[in-house]
Order: structure tokens, then sequence, then C-alpha cells
């Protein structure tokens, strides 16, 4: 590749690094090993002595939020065959040794949502985190696959009683952009039934305490959202070093979405900062 195309391509790693860094809190969860016989672990495996004192933390210019930059997706947790051979369910025990080793190691943000692990993650999750204190954790989880305002309630309140909490830390409109005419869809799942008024009364009460939504698909969505006569309190996007400036299928590019983020000051929450482990080797020349 010649000079000019090289440096045309290659993505600028300050800025990038920048980005990722200013962002409320980066979500992830590459904190797990493997054991000897192949089972997930949370502390040995290849990662060796992890400290735990190190963690960096941002705040939320909104709440005054301290989020650890490292945060837990939780949407694959382990599973296991059932011991009366019916099927699988969640492993709880390794749960529970993950969040607490997290936790230990100063993660304090932990992503779920009811659609994770077949319908199970809000609840393992619950478990998990009610063995610490309520103050020592923040919980995201979403408003997902909904159309109605009696089905977007029950799901919000099933979610609270799933994670055993009287109020939500982050709470999203999930997946925002997608489907053929995605605008009417956000409208139809949002708006014209009334879920995000009731959502904004729920955050006047305090049982949503940081309102705002996950972004996948169409731009035009993204602005759409985004040009509402209301201040979201954060917003999660796909940010890494490939969707930063050479976004494919139906990832926009992060420099975009980051910079209109910042003008309307509303906190990024990232996703999938490794691509979901995905790594293309003919892109590796960019980040030369």
């Amino acid at each position: 590749m010649e000079n000019k195309d090289k440096n045309k391509n290659t993505i600028n790693r300050r800025s990038f690094l920048t980005a990722l860094g200013t962002g409320t809190a980066l979500t992830t969860a590459n904190l797990i090993g493997c054991k000897p016989d192949n089972k997930v672990s949370a502390s040995g495996g290849i990662l060796g002595e992890i400290p735990t004192d190190k963690m960096t933390y941002r705040t939320n210019p909104h709440s005054g939020d301290v989020v650890s930059l490292l945060g837990y997706g939780c949407m694959r947790w382990p599973l296991r065959n059932r011991a009366d051979g019916n099927g699988q369910e969640v492993d709880q025990e390794t749960v529970n040794e993950l969040v607490d080793y997290a936790i230990a190691h100063g993660v304090n943000y932990f992503d779920t949502a009811p659609v994770y692990v077949q319908g199970w993650s809000e609840a393992a999750t619950g478990i998990a985190l009610s063995r610490h204190p309520r103050d020592k954790y923040f919980i995201a989880t979403k408003s997902s696959r909904n159309n109605t305002l009696e089905s977007g309630i029950a799901m919000y309140r099933k979610s609270m009683e799933d994670l055993q909490v009287d109020y939500i830390d982050y709470y999203l409109l999930h997946s925002v952009g997608g489907g053929d005419d995605g605008i009417a869809l956000f409208e139809e799942r949002f708006i014209t039934n009334g879920l995000l008024d009731f959502f904004l009364k729920e955050k006047e009460a305090g049982r949503i305490r940081n309102l705002g939504w996950s972004f996948h698909g169409d731009v035009k969505v993204f602005d759409h959202v985004l040009a509402m006569d209301l201040q979201w309190d954060f917003c999660q996007i796909q940010l890494n070093y490939q969707d930063w400036k050479h976004a494919t299928g139906r990832n926009v590019n992060a420099e975009y979405l980051y910079a209109e983020l910042v003008k309307k000051n509303v906190p990024a929450i990232i996703m999938e900062p490794l691509l979901g482990g995905v790594w293309h080797v003919s892109r590796r020349r960019h980040l030369r």
C-alpha cells in the first residue's frame, strides 16, 4: 500500500483513545479465564494476577455517578445441564464467582437485558448482585421487544423484580435504529404508545436514575432520536478500532456518532470495544 493510501486509511489512535476514554463506561465481559477442565473461572486462567486497586473511573456529568471504565456485559452468562436432564440452566455459582471477582477488582457497572441468556440474565444477575451492598454497583437494563404500553410496563416491572431492586441506575430504550423503517419503528415502540412518557415519569419518581438508549442500525434514526426535545442522560454506541472509521453492516462510523453526542452533551457508553471478539486480519494494516 502506498504511503498516501496508508495515511488516508489509518485511524488516528490518539483521537480514538480519547473518545474511548471519555465515555461513562466501557461495557465488556473479558474478566474470565478458563480452568484446566475448560470450565469458566473468574480467577487464575490466562490473565494471571490482576491488581484490585487500579480501576479507572469516569464521572457522569449529569448524575455525578462515579462509574468504572470497564463495565460487565451480562449477555452470555455460562450455562450448565440441569440435574434432572431437562435442558439447561444458568450456572449460578459461577455467575456469583464472576460478579464477586469483578466487584473486587473495581468494576461497578453491570449491563443486562430481559432478552439476554434466553431470558435468564436479569434473574441471575440480580441474585449475584443482591449479595453486595446496593450502593456498590450500577445496574443497566433495557426496554426490549415491545410495541404496547402494557407490555413495556410489564417488562420494566419484571426487570425490577428479577434484579431485586427498587430503582434502576441506567435504563435504555433497546436497539434503536433497526428495521426497514427505523424511525417509524422507534415511534411505534416508544412514542405513540406513551411508553417513553411513562419512563420519564418513572425517572421523575427516582425509580429510573438515568434514561438513555442503545443504537444499532440506520444513522437517520440516530439523528432523529438525538434531535428530540429531550436531554438524554446517556447513549450506548458501538465503538472500536474498526467501527471508528470503517464500520460495516449495521454499524455506523463511531467517529460521527461520538461527535454528535458531544455536541448534545450526551455521555457515551461503549459496547463491543473489541467488536465482540471479532478481528479481521485484513484490517490490521490500518492500525500501524
